[in-house]
């Protein structure tokens, strides 16, 4: 019965929340660093708006404000907006407290 249970949960993809204004993080992609502004985010994936296009796979990194650098590849890019799926997806505890403002401090 757990199983079915657990199986159930892992199937369940997180929808993207809208963030009601966007968020500036860091980005860096090679030697390449920049800011970006996080318009989309869930446990496994965000939008990024930026100043390039990066190929579609390529490894980026994303630090979000008091969060550690989290490593993305690059799904879909056009139009200066980015679409990344994390390497190790957010627990949903931390993704919670930094959308509600407990987790936006910087080092």
């Amino acid at each position: 019965m757990w199983l079915d249970r657990d199986a159930y949960h892992a199937r369940q993809q997180a929808p993207c929340s809208t963030i009601a204004a966007p968020i500036q993080a860091s980005y860096r992609r090679g030697i390449l660093r920049t800011k970006v502004n996080v318009c989309d985010l869930s446990c496994t994936a965000a939008a990024i708006d930026g100043m390039e296009n990066p190929p579609v796979g390529t490894l980026v990194w994303l630090t979000l404000p008091g969060l550690e650098a989290r490593a993305a590849i690059v799904e879909t890019s056009e139009d200066f907006r980015a679409f990344i799926r994390f390497a190790q997806p957010f627990h949903p505890a931390v993704l919670d407290a930094f959308l509600n403002g407990s987790i936006r401090s910087y080092h």
